[in-house]
């Protein structure tokens, strides 16, 4: 499937003088984990913002680009007096986990005379998972110490299905877009809320990995706008 995908991107991209116009938009997305994500990590919903750029071709209704993402898909605070020894002070420790991605797009919409306008998705790139904590007195302190727990990344894959309504009481070329994809993935080691363990007689923290495959269904609500350099 990936080496399929990667095919057609590249013959698309070889054909980029025939573009007709620039086409860019945003998201607000909701994911939750499915299948085997589901089994080894739980219920896991998360909220994230993408953003695209995608052209369109003159010949063919055929639009490609990129997509970009981020989103936090587990945090937690906690209130400790144990963290240093020799002191008893309170200090905030927030952890979060964060997700960054970065997809190469293809869309073919098979009715691009129609007011609605519906379209099929193809998507192939990376998620880079990575877990920050930070330590601070207070909430309207600065953090005196910060760091990253555990980072990586993996190779991913979507596909999903969408429609585009027109917006034109807002504006003649913005089109409020909906959309659902289906994510899966190589196997990947990360951590989840709940998944780090202070252990303060050894004045370490202790790690609870995950693994498996990022399998997300995600449900998007945004807009495009249409021939942005018009």
């Amino acid at each position: 499937m990936r080496k399929s995908l990667f095919l057609i991107f590249f013959a698309l991209i070889s054909h980029a003088n025939h573009a007709q116009f620039f086409i860019a938009g945003s998201h607000l997305n909701g994911s939750t984990s499915i299948a085997d994500l589901r089994q080894e990590a739980g219920g896991l919903f998360f909220p994230s913002l993408s953003a695209f750029m995608l052209y369109e071709f003159a010949a063919n209704p055929i639009q490609i680009g990129l997509d970009f993402g981020y989103g936090i898909y587990g945090s937690k605070l906690e209130r400790r007096t144990d963290l240093f020894p020799g002191f008893t002070d309170e200090f905030r420790l927030r952890r979060n986990n964060n997700i960054v991605t970065g997809m190469l797009t293809m869309r073919y919409l098979p009715f691009v005379n129609s007011k609605l306008t519906p379209f099929l998705e193809a998507q192939f790139g990376g998620n880079y998972l990575y877990t920050r904590y930070k330590i601070r007195a207070s909430i309207d302190e600065e953090a005196f110490e910060a760091g990253t727990d555990h980072s990586e990344w993996t190779l991913a894959y979507r596909m999903g299905a969408g429609i585009q309504i027109p917006m034109a009481f807002w504006d003649d070329h913005m089109k409020l877009e909906i959309k659902t994809t289906y994510q899966s993935s190589n196997d990947i080691r990360f951590l989840t809320r709940g998944d780090v363990t202070y252990l303060p007689d050894e004045g370490i923290f202790e790690y609870n990995y995950q693994r498996g495959p990022l399998q997300f269904l995600t449900f998007s609500v945004g807009f495009v706008v249409y021939d942005i350099f018009y």
